[in-house]
């Protein structure tokens, strides 16, 4: 049986006064993927900041952390899809593993997740908390896809 549910979840599950480590996990309903990667409070809160009122005519909106084929990383992009306001998220996954590794042993993910102007904005709030507390945990839900 397929689980239908779509969402994208940050959660903070280590800090320190300098950074600190979130656990992403994202499902499109069919393919899904989790990772964990180390993020500033600065970072994410420019990033929760730039969500506000999203999306404005034909805003794109892209956030990243870690670095591609190295350690970890995670990526998004927002963008609308339609003039109802729906609005695609493109999310990309990398697991970590050690500084030493075949390429063949990292886990690669991408998918793609849509949501409605309203889950953003409850997600841009729950990123800023995120950010300011760096504790907690913000979840975007998604739509069915037709």
């Amino acid at each position: 049986m397929q689980d239908d549910k779509s969402f994208l979840e940050i959660k903070v599950i280590w800090k320190d006064e300098y950074m600190f480590e979130v656990k992403i996990t994202s499902s499109n309903g069919r393919y899904s993927g989790t990772t964990e990667v180390y993020d500033t409070s600065d970072s994410l809160l420019n990033f929760s900041k730039s969500l506000s009122g999203f999306p404005k005519e034909n805003e794109i909106s892209f956030y990243e952390i870690g670095e591609k084929n190295a350690y970890a990383y995670f990526s998004m992009k927002l963008y609308c899809i339609d003039s109802a306001g729906h609005i695609g998220v493109l999310i990309n996954l990398e697991e970590s593993v050690a500084t030493e590794y075949r390429a063949e042993e990292k886990d690669k993910l991408s998918l793609e997740i849509l949501t409605e102007p309203n889950a953003i904005d409850n997600f841009q709030k729950e990123l800023l908390h995120l950010a300011e507390k760096q504790e907690g945990m913000a979840i975007l839900y998604g739509i069915k896809k037709n």
